[in-house]
């Protein structure tokens, strides 16, 4: 009996596939590995090499006639399920409750569920109207990125009195409880911004104050966060829980950023020369690439909205059980399928997806090229060390960055599905009724939190 494979559905998900194995089928290739154990056996009253073919089977032959079978039952499977071209959900799994005698039997016949992925039409037409926010920036926002501007080509002084925007650099000191500072205590030299103060009280005692100024305060209530707290008295958080101490701190220097004017020197100093010309031309410059780095942000929200709708509109069964089961044997650790069923509502939900985004990636040629690969990669280089103020790499060597961050799998991951939800979010435009709509960025980001 040679070799035989047949697949029994049992209803449109499940289905049984059957493998039939005689001794024909695996005999040889456990001759082979075994005459080739006895090749470099090394057993106690044997020569190397020389060890009878009785003996080594003795030992070795049962492991190797399992491990070949199982070798040739996963070979099959996986060129059953290509040939075959069945869509499965998960990988097979052993029927349960399968007995094998390994080392009496010499035919086998193995049993393995599929889950399959479902057969459904998916509806996208123009009638089908989806949301796009085109998000514009405000006043308000305008404002903020121009001073941000200013502030970055301005200059830093060193004033006499400390202004509420201002660094002020000094010295703490650990105090007892009569104020005296403590031999041997906690001290450190550090920098204190005004705006990490949340204590309205030594805020104002900040204020007006000037160099060799001393201020007493209680740093877990004068800062807000914990951390830059410990890093300010340069000690552990452990240490820094069980701080009850009070500090002083004696101001060494006051540091001020001096924003750069909004004239035609800055203007050209940001955009180049005569590229902007006044105020006025600097904040539509300014709105405009906002409203760019925001488009980002509306694409993501407009695709997430077009998932949810195919999600909701679209209606197909998945094989349950199968999928418990399976999921309850790749679990990294042991789980019980009452475990599983509280989870599996969101699992159920993110395979609907993925059946659904394979379907639309099939039918509509959707997929990313390792040329296209390299190509966002080098663009993500670029940009990075652009944002440090490096100067670009030839090409050549810009092309060997690229394959060496491609060359981590989850670095490479993280590029393809960018590249494949830049393009998912295109096929979307071109299917859906867009339905566009003007927001300020506040509102969107309520929008989307909601």
């Amino acid at each position: 009996m040679l070799m035989n494979i047949s697949k029994q559905n049992i209803d449109s998900l499940n289905a049984i596939l059957k493998i039939e194995l005689s001794l024909a089928d695996y005999q040889e290739r456990v001759d082979t590995v075994l005459a080739d154990y006895r090749k470099t056996a090394d057993m106690p009253g044997f020569r190397k090499g020389k060890v009878p073919m009785g003996v080594v089977k003795k030992r070795y032959g049962i492991p190797v006639k399992v491990e070949e079978i199982n070798k040739i039952i996963s070979d099959s499977l996986t060129k059953y399920i290509i040939e075959e071209k069945l869509d499965i959900l998960g990988n097979p799994l052993p029927k349960e409750g399968e007995q094998i005698d390994w080392e009496h039997q010499e035919d086998f016949v193995f049993e393995y569920e599929l889950g399959l992925s479902p057969s459904f039409e998916l509806k996208i037409s123009k009638k089908n109207k989806i949301d796009y926010y085109n998000i514009k920036a405000d006043d308000v926002m305008i404002d903020r990125y121009a001073e941000d501007i200013a502030k970055r080509y301005g200059k830093m002084s060193s004033p006499d009195k400390v202004q509420e925007k201002d660094l002020v650099y000094g010295t703490f000191q650990e105090l007892d409880a009569e104020g005296l500072a403590v031999e041997g205590g906690v001290t450190n030299q550090a920098s204190v911004s005004l705006d990490t103060v949340k204590e309205k009280k030594l805020k104002n005692e900040f204020i007006g104050s000037e160099k060799d100024a001393v201020i007493i305060l209680d740093p877990k209530k004068a800062f807000e966060n914990d951390t830059d707290a410990a890093a300010m008295l340069n000690i552990g958080k452990e240490a820094y829980a069980a701080l009850e101490a009070k500090f002083s701190f004696t101001i060494d220097n006051i540091s001020r950023m001096q924003p750069a004017e909004l004239n035609t020197e800055l203007f050209d100093k940001v955009y180049g020369e005569g590229v902007v010309k006044n105020e006025k031309e600097f904040r539509v410059k300014i709105a405009a690439e906002a409203e760019q780095m925001f488009v980002g942000d509306a694409d993501r929200k407009f695709q997430n909205d077009a998932v949810d709708f195919l999600l909701e509109k679209t209606s197909f069964d998945l094989p349950e059980a199968f999928l418990k089961r399976w999921m309850q044997t790749v679990s990294e650790k042991p789980v019980t399928l009452d475990e599983i069923e509280q989870d599996f509502e969101g699992y159920k939900k993110s395979l609907k997806w993925q059946i659904i985004e394979n379907k639309i990636a099939k039918e509509n040629n959707l997929s990313v090229t390792k040329e296209e690969a390299v190509v966002e990669t080098k663009k993500l280089i670029r940009a990075q060390m652009a944002q440090y103020g490096q100067v670009s790499p030839e090409e050549e060597q810009l092309e060997k960055y690229a394959h060496q961050v491609l060359a981590n799998k989850e670095e490479e991951k993280n590029i393809y599905d960018r590249i494949f939800a830049a393009k998912l979010t295109v096929f979307f435009k071109s299917v859906f009724n867009i339905n566009e709509k003007e927001i300020s960025y506040e509102n969107f980001i309520k929008l989307a939190k909601s």
